[in-house]
């Protein structure tokens, strides 16, 4: 009898053990944070990513843009071509413009996301919202683009490529998603 008791202590605590981690997966945190918005494509409109000075070169030689074209003292761009365009980047690729410390681009679609890291979550609106601040980077498969592409914030009302992102995520029965991003 002492043995069944022992084991029936070893099992409540086993089933306590396993009920609490149970609750805590269920919560909402960095890890919850990061899957929802590294999975499936995030849709992007009209949002800026950056790029280094190697894939500029690599998307010129490429020819994904023409060569870069100064316009005036303070502004140099490169115009897509259809290459470029088919990554779903919009617009010129801004090389050099007093408004930003790296060269960009505008995306337009559906992307997948890799998360760098979280700077800030606090609740939203209501019990079923968050507001997560990341940093994140842009993923396209291209040998120019081997390291997800940084997507800048807005600090301000500016693009800022310092500046974190901000994604508005609700909860519904399936689980969390992300809406939309805050500006």
């Amino acid at each position: 009898m002492t043995i069944s008791q022992s084991a029936l202590a070893v099992s409540c605590c086993f089933l306590a053990i396993v009920l609490t981690g149970c609750k805590a997966s269920s919560d909402f945190n960095e890890d919850v944070a990061r899957y929802t918005i590294e999975t499936g494509p995030i849709k992007l409109e009209g949002e800026q990513v950056t790029f280094t000075d190697a894939q500029i070169q690599c998307g010129t030689q490429a020819e994904y843009w023409d060569p870069p074209l100064t316009i005036s003292p303070d502004h140099t761009s490169a115009h897509l071509t259809e290459k470029g365009t088919a990554f779903k980047f919009a617009d010129d690729v801004i090389i050099h413009d007093p408004s930003s410390r790296a060269p960009f681009v505008q995306v337009r679609g559906g992307f997948p996301l890799k998360v760098e890291s979280i700077t800030a979550m606090k609740d939203g609106e209501d019990k079923t919202t968050k507001l997560v601040e990341a940093k994140v980077g842009v993923k396209i498969d291209d040998a120019c683009f081997q390291n997800p592409l940084p997507l800048m914030g807005v600090k301000h009302g500016e693009f800022n490529a310092d500046a974190p992102v901000v994604f508005h995520l609700h909860l519904d029965e399936s689980g969390w998603h992300v809406d939309r991003l805050v500006h």
